[in-house]
């Protein structure tokens, strides 16, 4: 009996300190509102902070467009192996996810992973598979997906030829009133290294030279011209994955010596006579000069002091001739340093029987 009545008086007692709490927190909140909205704000941030500091909290974050590294070519190379495949438009649209700490969310950035290829895992010709390779940070957390996982490429034998020629072509005509000497070019020779499929197609290397490009000043000059590679066909052979060098230093073009000079025009024909006659009984039928005229080129100062060329001789001998004959005559050059068009003249002296 005693025992009921303690009951009654605990429910009742717990019942009246349930309605005083209910009281006081209705009359918390119905009064001094603002007040209580501000702590309540507080405790919220508080509780956000703690939470964004915790490192064992963590958010999958998306990168879109990852620059993805290319690594160990050199190695690759030496080992006799190199990608021909397009393997930059292949990781054109990477992604990466990432479990990011939550306190490192808004900062953490793709390059953190080092998301790369590692060509000198390539051991043979043929199709192969690359995989992305990542790398876990201790800071920014570990990638959990990369997508494409892997590429597919297409690897060649890695081969080297020497001793190519280089050749070189005028695009155009020399100016008149001009000479440009015939450019050396440095080096003659080069070394080309790449896929053996373009390697052994290589014929010859050539430069051009345009005259339009050129500025037509008296004396020497040096400028460089790009190379560019050919197969026998002629067509042209064109690929990032060739490497042109020579003597261990990689080139993308040749270095171009030449000597621009003026020049002077002579006719030859009116100053070579003859002497003498042919035998008798015959005549001469006409004269022939080849070349009729000689181009010199040298300095100015030079053309400026030439009247005439000199020849080796200025008469042609046709005593006791009965039939045809040509004679060659030697042309001088006015000085060490001058150019002539050519430095014979052929005199021909067609001779038969006379007329009455």
């Amino acid at each position: 009996m005693k025992m009921g009545k303690r009951r009654i008086n605990k429910e009742k007692k717990d019942l009246e300190l349930n309605q005083s709490l209910s009281g006081f927190l209705q009359h918390f909140f119905l009064h001094n509102g603002g007040f209580k909205l501000l702590a309540l704000l507080i405790s919220v941030l508080f509780w956000a902070g703690l939470i964004s500091q915790d490192e064992t909290l963590t958010r999958d974050k998306t990168f879109s467009d990852v620059s993805v590294n290319i690594t160990g070519s050199d190695t690759m190379k030496r080992n006799g192996y190199i990608v021909v495949s397009d393997l930059a438009a292949m990781l054109d649209d990477v992604s990466v996810v990432a479990e990011v700490p939550q306190h490192r969310y808004e900062t953490a950035d793709a390059s953190f992973y080092n998301v790369r290829v590692d060509l000198s895992r390539i051991s043979g010709t043929g199709e192969q598979e690359l995989r992305l390779l990542s790398t876990n940070s201790s800071t920014y957390g570990k990638v959990t997906a990369i997508s494409p996982a892997s590429v597919n490429v297409e690897v060649e034998d890695y081969v080297t030829r020497y001793r190519i020629p280089v050749s070189l072509t005028l695009t155009g005509e020399t100016p008149a009133g001009w000479y440009l000497s015939t450019p050396s070019v440095d080096p003659p020779l080069i070394v080309v290294s790449g896929p053996r499929s373009m390697v052994n197609n290589i014929s010859r290397a050539r430069v051009f030279l345009n005259p339009d490009e050129v500025e037509w000043v008296e004396g020497s000059s040096v400028t460089t011209a790009n190379l560019n590679l050919f197969n026998r066909s002629g067509e042209e052979i064109s690929s990032s994955q060739l490497e042109i060098s020579y003597d261990g230093v990689t080139l993308d073009s040749v270095v171009l010596e030449y000597t621009i000079l003026p020049t002077r025009t002579f006719e030859i024909a009116d100053v070579i006579g003859t002497l003498n006659h042919p035998e008798p009984g015959y005549e001469v039928k006409a004269i022939h000069v080849s070349p009729e005229n000689i181009t010199v080129a040298a300095r100015q100062e030079v053309l400026d002091q030439i009247a005439e060329l000199a020849l080796s001789e200025r008469f042609v001998d046709l005593d006791g001739l009965s039939e045809t004959a040509s004679f060659q005559i030697r042309v001088s050059k006015p000085s060490d340093d001058a150019y002539l068009s050519n430095d014979t003249v052929t005199v021909t002296v067609d001779i038969g029987p006379a007329v009455n």
